[in-house]
């Protein structure tokens, strides 16, 4: 009996050490890490950040909740929106109304091409305003996409 002494002490210990988390890579960025566990990440997704669209053209400017929603037509008074400012493993979903009309900006960390310069954005964005859902890119402006 003395012989398996050792064995049922290191037992347990062998158990509990199987069931605690794996500890993610140090060198790795955070939002990767916090996707290798199945979490959302705030710093995958910046605070400021510019979306935008073609055929038709729009842009929405997000600063934190505050979105400046613009198209050709509206440049000297774009449409100024308060959102609610979400992450879940889908990605950003910022969402409000205004004047009890919903819109939606949806952000997913995604490569994307806005189809007409050679610009590679990290971001594909998906708007919903007025009943009508356009696809774009987007960027954080403090390091604006580079040509592909």
């Amino acid at each position: 009996m003395p012989v398996f002494r050792p064995l049922l002490l290191a037992l347990p210990m062998a158990l509990l050490s199987a069931c605690s988390p794996a500890v993610p890579d140090a060198g790795a960025p955070a939002h990767e890490a916090a996707a290798t566990r199945g979490e959302p990440d705030a710093a995958a997704f910046p605070a400021r950040l510019q979306a935008a669209g073609v055929e038709p053209f729009w842009s929405v400017k997000v600063e934190g909740e505050a979105l400046t929603y613009t198209t050709p037509e509206t440049m000297d008074a774009p449409r100024r929106l308060q959102a609610t400012r979400r992450l879940d493993a889908d990605g950003l979903h910022l969402a409000g109304k205004d004047g009890g009309v919903p819109f939606r900006l949806d952000v997913r960390r995604a490569p994307c091409s806005d189809g007409m310069s050679d610009m590679a954005y990290p971001f594909s964005v998906s708007w919903r305003l007025d009943g009508k859902t356009q696809q774009g890119c987007a960027f954080d402006p403090a390091s604006p996409p580079a040509p592909r």
